[in-house]
């Protein structure tokens, strides 16, 4: 009896821990494992939410209107642009601005050689000397018109001596005009060349023609090295002022009555996602492309920092209807989990996550379309950590 007895008190712990175990194993093996859902609350401490800076923020109401996305690419404004040719035939000796360069108005960008100059000269230089003669004729003429007035007065010439005299005057003055007036041409010519006399009347230091630029700006092209010959026409320079630009939009037909001249726009580019830059509807285009329904509208845009470049992809944001209430909330604020948009709500012993509907970005702020309400606490940053806490416990519950 005192045999079974130890027997049985030995026995007795090792079988109940046996019936537990196969309890908890039996518990385990029927329970119906849970799929991950966004439905599970992530929980961290005070410390790792300080550390993951984690910002929670309450849901607002902000001002919106009604917008369309438009693509388009930004272009040089044709209005600041100058495209230099050559004014003669000629060669080019060096070109002083290269491309990148800031150039001023009048700055010389290269300098030319051309028969045309030395013709220009030597007509000029006809012409002075045209005027030195007529000169001489007309202070001859008015001293022989002041000579037979006082004969007349002493009644020693007739009247037609001192009729005939004046003539002779006027006509020397009239020919002293034209004398001016064939130098002045002859300046206009040379200043027609880039070239002014004021410093070398002779023309011995002016034999090369300049090329200058017409406005300050930056040098975009250089089409000619020193020895290049060329004709007129020939183009030699780009110069542009880019503190403005053109963005170029392809506006679908259907909505071509929401667009008007001086409507405000909003510009987003790849290289600044959380920007957007004001412009303003300048032209909106005549003709619809047969091939994409579209019609150009064409937007100016200021960039006096000179970040946004010619060329470059854009996404405007044209206002279609009047400004109306809606729920906003920082862009930083959403994850993207099975697909969808979601955010992380607080609540008192974590933060759910919780699909919502989005709609346009503008200036960084979200427009959410359904799945919040005014005065909820949203996480506004950090949430790429609890996104990724999410995960954790999805693939641990998995």
């Amino acid at each position: 009896m005192k045999i079974w007895t130890k027997a049985f008190g030995w026995l007795l712990p090792t079988l109940i821990a046996t019936l537990t175990l196969v309890s908890a194993c039996g518990e385990r093996t029927v329970a119906p494992a849970q799929a991950p859902e966004t439905s599970g609350v992530v929980v961290l401490a005070e410390a790792a939410r300080q550390h993951a800076g984690i910002q929670v923020e309450p849901v607002t109401i902000g001002v919106r209107a009604q917008t369309t996305e438009a693509p388009g690419v930004l272009t040089l404004d044709e209005r600041l642009t100058a495209r230099i040719g050559s004014l003669v035939d000629g060669i080019v000796l060096e070109t002083p601005a290269d491309v990148g360069d800031r150039v001023r108005a009048g700055q010389v960008l290269a300098n030319m050689h051309s028969v045309i100059v030395h013709e220009a000269w030597a007509s000029y230089r006809k012409a002075v000397a045209e005027r030195r003669r007529l000169e001489k004729e007309f202070a001859f003429a008015v001293a022989a018109h002041e000579r037979t007035r006082r004969l007349f007065a002493d009644k020693a010439i007739s009247l037609q001596d001192v009729q005939r005299a004046e003539a002779d005057r006027v006509a020397a003055e009239e020919a002293l005009d034209m004398g001016r007036t064939e130098i002045r041409r002859s300046e206009e010519e040379l200043e027609h060349l880039g070239i002014t006399n004021a410093e070398d009347p002779t023309g011995e230091s002016g034999e090369q023609i300049p090329v200058k630029a017409p406005m300050a700006g930056v040098v975009l092209e250089r089409l000619v090295t020193p020895g290049t010959a060329v004709t007129t026409g020939t183009a030699l320079y780009v110069v542009s002022d880019l503190s403005a630009l053109w963005a170029l939009l392809e506006i679908d037909e259907s909505l071509l009555s929401h667009i008007h001249v001086g409507q405000p726009i909003q510009v987003r580019v790849a290289a600044y996602p959380d920007e957007t830059f004001p412009g303003v509807v300048a032209l909106v285009g005549d003709t619809v492309n047969p091939k994409t329904r579209r019609v150009t509208v064409r937007c100016t845009l200021k960039n006096s920092d000179g970040r946004l470049k010619p060329q470059m992809y854009a996404m405007a944001i044209v206002q279609e209807r009047a400004p109306r209430q809606a729920i906003v909330i920082p862009a930083s604020a959403l994850q993207t989990l099975d697909g969808g948009d979601v955010v992380f709500v607080a609540e008192a012993n974590g933060f759910r996550p919780r699909s919502i509907q989005t709609g346009p970005v503008v200036d960084g702020k979200v427009e959410v379309m359904s799945g919040l309400r005014e005065g909820e606490m949203i996480v506004v940053a950090g949430s790429f950590v609890l996104k990724s806490e999410l995960l954790k416990l999805a693939s641990r519950e998995g």
